[in-house]
């Protein structure tokens, strides 16, 4: 959905692209035991309001300034398509269950909203005060509007509803639709039940550009007609201006190689994405690691991940395979509704032919805290090849000389790149990991997929002592700097040619290999002879890439070369 996406919040804003729109966030707390850690929201509207990052769960906290049970929170943000879920509590495992007619859909889970600079000149947006985790206000039934915009060209004023089924009444500026799913747009609303309401859509946001709905939809004036009785209403999302279905839904079939994985989950392969709402679902085994699974999309960008059994999820994506950025994997819907496959792709790669695994061993991780005040819950280790993954399977770090450089063990197996970061204290409170808030990517880092940042590294079959870096910087503290003395890898990022400078006080012979994130060497053997190397970057495709150099005696220093 995201090329789609971007048009159509593109054409949200318009020309005013800093106009802000208020914003106010309710929830109707009767009938839940309030947690003491209070109710909070999130989305991926709060770095625009001005928190940390997106979707944290700790930092927007609504109040109830009256007592009446209903908790608010009004920020300011641009105009735009946004996505939101209340918690009981300040972390995921006490966020809201969201009904079907309330989810932004294409499988996606969240609650959504649109706003537009009309919004900000006409007293911002307030949310229905929403039962947590219901549809409507108590007493009221939701109702989705849909329309499939595919044989339509959308305005640059975006998609509108308006009617008596929305207060105000029949104001279409008022009524922004959301893309929900490939050329579908969608509008949550609530009324009172045992009643019949009047709609219709618009390309554009004013009269003139309203559809006409004929007979059997339509009410005789263009009009379109739904009657609701007491429990939630989706209505069929019909081409714009007709009563028929748009382009049919086409079969994509996905197939993966799990011998990228290492060892092949006794579960085997599963799928999660934004047409499944990242719920994993069991493919089909083909035989000799492949796995494969057909399924009905609409038209559109949807972006997954492969699981190596349920929820083991692949790492984020680097390449042609991934969404812009990296992260998701990312699948393109034809609009002729014509089979299509995606694959065979490797697990956790953007290759066909996995590379080889290598041999499982133990990764020493070493992490300076020196710089830091050290939480009493201590300092954990956290990533995607702990059982389970991340937080879940969180690994305690020692500080045996108390010299402030906390160590910890891991015997590693299965795909050569992994991630992990550090975490200053309790592992479920964001603000305790590494990046937490950084919205540019480092040097050592590549994206999470979430908005946060990970550390990332290919191991090479053997024991490996990481080298010491300092908690959320990207300074190495290491035995392989004092054994090349000073190193500087500069331009980084680059798109042409760099250089790396390498001290070598102790005249080691040096050699260096480029590796790229899925762990296949692209150069090697390229010999370190001068205090200078030049590496031609012009080949190579845009991503991270790792600069192993070793010396005669198989000691290693491993630099990260980002290429644009």
């Amino acid at each position: 959905m995201k090329k789609i996406y971007l048009m159509a919040l593109g054409a949200l804003i318009g020309s005013s692209v800093m106009a802000q729109v208020s914003v106010t966030f309710q929830v109707d707390m009767n009938g839940q035991t309030v947690s003491p850690l209070g109710v909070h929201v999130a989305g991926n509207w709060q770095e625009e309001a001005g928190f940390p990052g997106d979707w944290q769960p700790n930092t927007a906290q609504l109040a109830d300034g009256n007592s009446d049970g209903i908790y608010t929170l009004t920020v300011d943000i641009p105009a735009g398509q946004y996505e939101y879920k209340f918690l009981n509590g300040n972390n995921w495992p006490f966020e809201e269950g969201i009904p079907a007619v309330s989810q932004k859909g294409g499988g996606n889970s969240n609650r959504f909203f649109a706003v537009t600079d009309w919004h900000a000149d006409n007293g911002g947006w307030m949310m229905p005060a929403n039962l947590f985790g219901g549809s409507a206000p108590a007493g009221r039934v939701a109702v989705r509007l849909q329309i499939d915009m595919a044989n339509q060209t959308v305005s640059d004023l975006g998609v509108h509803v308006a009617g008596t089924i929305i207060t105000p009444t029949w104001t279409p500026g008022y009524g922004t639709a959301s893309q929900s799913s490939g050329t579908k747009y969608a509008f949550v609303t609530n009324v009172a039940p045992n009643a019949s309401y009047q709609y219709k859509f618009l390309n554009g946001n004013d009269w003139g550009t309203d559809e006409s709905a004929p007979a059997p939809c339509g009410n005789g004036d263009g009009n379109r007609v739904v009657a609701v009785a007491t429990t939630d209403l989706i209505a069929e999302a019909l081409c714009f201006g007709t009563c028929d279905l748009c382009a049919p839904a086409a079969e994509v079939t996905f197939i993966v190689d799990l011998n990228g994985a290492g060892t092949i989950s006794p579960d085997g392969g599963f799928i999660a994405g934004s047409f499944n709402g990242f719920s994993g679902e069991a493919m089909n085994d083909m035989g000799g690691g492949m796995y494969s699974i057909t399924v009905t999309l609409d038209a559109g960008t949807y972006d997954f991940k492969f699981q190596n059994g349920a929820g083991g999820w692949e790492g984020n994506l680097q390449g042609s395979c991934a969404i812009a950025g990296g992260g998701n994997r990312e699948v393109i819907v034809n609009t002729e509704g014509q089979p299509q496959t995606y694959g065979p792709f490797c697990f956790g790669s953007c290759e066909v032919t996995c590379a080889p695994i290598p041999d499982p061993a133990n990764i020493t991780f070493r992490v300076d805290m020196n710089a830091q005040v050290v939480s009493p819950n201590g300092v954990w280790l956290i990533g995607n090849f702990t059982n389970p993954n991340w937080q879940g399977g969180a690994i305690a770090m020692e500080d045996a000389n108390s010299d402030g450089i906390y160590e910890a063990t891991s015997l590693l197996a299965g795909s050569a790149t992994f991630e992990y970061k550090f975490v200053n204290g309790d592992v479920f409170v964001a603000q305790n990991d590494e990046f937490f808030g950084n919205t540019e990517q480092l040097a050592c880092n590549i994206p999470s997929g979430n908005g946060g940042w990970n550390r990332v590294h290919t191991r090479s079959g053997v024991a490996e002592v990481l080298p010491v870096v300092q908690f959320n910087q990207c300074n190495l503290l290491s035995v392989s700097d004092i054994q090349l003395g000073k190193v500087t890898v500069f331009p980084n990022p680059t798109s042409d040619v760099t250089y790396i400078d390498i001290e070598n006080p102790n005249r080691h012979n040096l050699r260096m290999s480029i590796v790229d994130i899925t762990g296949k060497t692209v150069r090697e053997n390229i010999l370190v002879n001068s205090s200078r190397v030049e590496i031609n970057t012009s080949n190579l495709n845009a991503g991270l890439y790792f600069l192993n150099v070793t010396n005669e005696r198989s000691e290693r220093a491993v630099y990260k070369l980002m290429v644009q």
